[in-house]
């Protein structure tokens, strides 16, 4: 009898954690969830999109946690050869999703997008004035719990929103695919963050 209520007791806490833990993923040092699979409307057609990886950007020897970030791509993308490098190159639904966990000047911000990407392109002319625009968005200094959403559809471009607010749309792809260089690019902002992006696959 006592066996037999340790075994009731077994399966309901697995029945009770499963709704916790099913069609999650986890960044495991700040213990982020998101969902692993997320969906987007392009003219009235839904895209399903699955996570590639998840990961949290940290910044001086201190380790200091900077934001944490999803990454999402159209199920069923096939990504060979270098899955990073195939992930910005894919003109495919796509998304990247950040939660900053601190603040930090426009500035900063600013630099940040724009170094990296510089590093990446020794020729920027086929983006430049797109460059321009989307580091135009960034009005104000960064504040914690801000939410940034970066999302690629094809026919459409790249959709900005910052904190559920539209910042624009920019339909050059060789844009999409410069900002996922911050990312995925041969010179990323962090070797390490770019392979837990990719942990999923």
């Amino acid at each position: 009898m006592a066996r037999f209520l340790r075994t009731i007791g077994l399966i309901a806490f697995v029945l009770l954690i499963l709704p916790l833990s099913a069609g999650a993923i986890v960044e495991p040092k700040t213990e982020t969830e998101y969902p692993d699979l997320a969906a987007i409307d392009v003219g009235g057609q839904s895209h399903e999109l699955m996570a590639t990886g998840v990961g949290v950007r940290e910044k001086t020897f201190m380790k200091v946690d900077v934001y944490t970030i999803v990454s999402y791509v159209a199920k069923g993308t096939e990504l060979s050869g270098d899955p990073g490098i195939a992930l910005l190159m894919v003109d495919a639904p796509k998304q990247l999703r950040m939660d900053l966990r601190r603040g930090f000047s426009r500035e900063k911000l600013i630099k940040s997008f724009k170094e990296v990407i510089e590093n990446n392109y020794d020729d920027r002319s086929a983006f430049e004035t797109d460059l321009e625009n989307f580091l135009g968005y960034f009005t104000n200094d960064a504040q914690e719990k801000d939410v940034l959403i970066f999302t690629y559809a094809p026919g459409l471009g790249l959709t900005t929103t910052l904190n559920g607010e539209e910042k624009g749309v920019i339909a050059n792809f060789a844009f999409s695919q410069a900002l996922w260089t911050v990312w995925f690019g041969e010179k990323p902002a962090n070797n390490g963050l770019k392979k837990d992006l990719l942990s999923a696959l």
